[in-house]
């Protein structure tokens, strides 16, 4: 059975454009007091933020004062960064006894915050079909 030629270049055209509607998000990562360890950042929708599996994410080497962050194929839509650097690489933010970072944490829009993480919406944004550029402060508590 032959494929018309039509249905093939649809085919063709509607897979290009999904791929041409991931954008990549550039992440400058400021306020990094040392040069150890990663920094790890993620792009999350409100469903996943404040939790380990957001459907994107990136790394770059801690440095300072401040590192990029890369993180490709994003689709479009409304997420808000989230991160940290992890100083001893063990993929996971470290804690007092109470609770309290003891790695520096970023998030998107670098909203205030102080007994509680920020709400989604006071650090969501929007990604478009192509590049974005945010930057994040960390801060250390």
């Amino acid at each position: 059975m032959k494929i018309p030629a039509a249905l093939l270049a649809f085919a063709w055209l509607a897979l290009g454009t999904t791929m041409a509607s991931a954008a990549t998000v550039e992440i400058v990562v400021t306020n990094i007091k040392e040069a150890k360890g990663t920094i790890r950042m993620s792009l999350c929708p409100q469903a996943q933020f404040l939790k380990d599996d957001c459907p994107y994410s990136g790394t770059a080497p801690a440095a300072v004062p401040q590192a990029t962050v890369v993180i490709q194929n994003v689709v479009p839509g409304v997420y808000a960064a989230q991160g940290y650097q992890d100083v001893n690489n063990n993929r996971e933010i470290d804690r007092t006894l109470l609770g309290v970072p003891e790695e520096g944490v970023a998030f998107s829009r670098n909203p205030s915050y102080f007994f509680a993480p920020p709400d989604f919406k006071d650090a969501s944004f929007t990604v478009g079909p192509r590049e974005a550029l945010i930057s994040v402060r960390l801060r250390y508590f």
